[in-house]
C-alpha cells in the first residue's frame, strides 16, 4: 500500500457511506456530504498524478481506481435516484456497462490480464462524476434554495445525462473491442 492506492482505498471508503446522507433532511449534512464526495472527486485525480510522478503505479493501483470510481458512480447516481433527482432509467444502462466490464476485468485478472483505463474511459468517468455533480447542485437548489431554482436547470441536467449515457455505451462496446481476443478465449468463442 503506497500513498496513492490508500488514497484510493479512503475514496472508496467515502463512496460507499457518504452519499447515503444526502437523505437526510439536513442542510448541513448535505452541504457536507457535497464537500467531502468533491474533494474525493478531486483524490482521484491526484492519485493517478502522485502514481505517475513518483513511479508509484501499481497492479493493486490499477484495478483499484477504476473499482473506486464505478464504487463512487454507482452509489451516488443511486441515492440521487432514491431521491427522484433523476430517473433510475436513466442510471440503469450506466450501472450494467460498470457492473459487466467489472466482472470482465476481474476475470481477466484471474488469467493474469491487467486491463489498464484507456482514454475514453478516462473520458467517461469525468462526465459521470460531472453529471453527479450537476445532479447534486440542482438537487440541492431544489430542496433547499427553491428561490435560485429554474427549471432550465433540469434541461441542463438532461443534456449532462445524455452525453454521459453515449460516453458510457462507448467506452464498452471500446472495451470490448480492445479485449474481444481475451473475451473469446474465456467464453471459447472461435
Amino acid at each position: 500500500m503506497n500513498v496513492p492506492n490508500i488514497l484510493t482505498s479512503i475514496r472508496i471508503l467515502v463512496a460507499l457511506i457518504v452519499p447515503f446522507f444526502l437523505i437526510d433532511e439536513s442542510l448541513w449534512v448535505r452541504v457536507a456530504v457535497g464537500i467531502i464526495c468533491t474533494l474525493a472527486v478531486f483524490t482521484d485525480w491526484v492519485d493517478g498524478w502522485y502514481a505517475r510522478k513518483y513511479n508509484l503505479e501499481t497492479k493493486l493501483g490499477k484495478i483499484l481506481d477504476p473499482i473506486a470510481d464505478k464504487v463512487y458512480v454507482i452509489v451516488c447516481f443511486s441515492v440521487l435516484s432514491y431521491l427522484d433527482v433523476l430517473s433510475f432509467w436513466w442510471i440503469i444502462p450506466i450501472i450494467l456497462r460498470e457492473v459487466i466490464i467489472t466482472a470482465y476485468r476481474f476475470i481477466l485478472l484471474g488469467k493474469g490480464i491487467v486491463v489498464k483505463a484507456v482514454l475514453s474511459g478516462k473520458w467517461k468517468t469525468t462526465m459521470q462524476m460531472l453529471t453527479i455533480g450537476i445532479a447534486y447542485l440542482i438537487f440541492m437548489a431544489n430542496k433547499h434554495f427553491p428561490a435560485y431554482f429554474y427549471d432550465f436547470y433540469w434541461y441542463v441536467l438532461y443534456a449532462s445525462l445524455i452525453i454521459t449515457l453515449y460516453l458510457t455505451i462507448r467506452s464498452g462496446i471500446i472495451f470490448f473491442k480492445n479485449n474481444w481476443t481475451f473475451i473469446k478465449r474465456i467464453h471459447n468463442f472461435s
